[in-house]
């Protein structure tokens, strides 16, 4: 493993901090996200400040950083939005993999355009990837007896290592197989 792939992949473990962050801030904004305007507002803010230290942590330029930070906000905006508009307050394990897996799902469809425009071929491959870690974020966040009642609009930290090392092997692995910038296939 190279020091360039070796460093995104610690950095986007790193770069779990934006979890419990962007949550704290998204709450202190909006409140409980037990209200579809509760849960745009702060799943918006919540998303766009795990996108930013997600877009550092992979060295984008800046406009994929910032197309990468909205895409992240929108994509957990409106999912959040969805989900309590069709349930509710999440209140157990089962409704939060599913907000997690669907959360995954759109916000992973939105990076994996970024990553696509970035020359990864296979960045769609983050799609189901983000699906199953945010599913894994939520059930790991609920199985060490987080509250739900309390309406965060993200899981924190605990949820955050275990997605973020679900996507950062993806991630690691779409880098890794990239062919060197000037190759040519053969």
């Amino acid at each position: 493993m190279s020091n360039l792939t070796q460093s995104v992949l610690v950095r986007w473990l790193v770069a779990v901090i934006g979890f419990p962050v962007g949550g704290f801030l998204g709450y202190l904004v909006a409140g409980s996200a037990d209200t579809v305007p509760a849960a745009l507002i702060s799943g918006a803010i919540a998303g766009a400040i795990i996108g930013l230290a997600q877009g550092f942590a992979l060295s984008l330029p800046p406009r994929a950083l910032a197309t990468w930070a909205a895409a992240t906000g929108i994509g957990l905006a409106v999912a959040l939005g969805a989900v309590t508009a069709a349930i509710g307050q999440i209140s157990t394990t089962t409704e939060a993999v599913a907000l997690g897996a669907i959360s995954g799902l759109v916000l992973g469809a939105g990076q994996a355009v970024v990553l696509q425009r970035q020359g990864l071929a296979n960045g769609w491959l983050l799609v189901p990837a983000s699906a199953v870690a945010w599913a894994a974020g939520w059930f790991v966040t609920t199985g060490i007896g987080v509250a739900l009642a309390t309406g965060w609009p993200v899981y924190g930290l605990s949820g955050a290592i275990a997605s973020q090392v679900i996507t950062g092997l993806v991630i690691w692995r779409l880098v890794t197989a990239r062919p060197p910038q000037g190759a040519t296939a053969a």
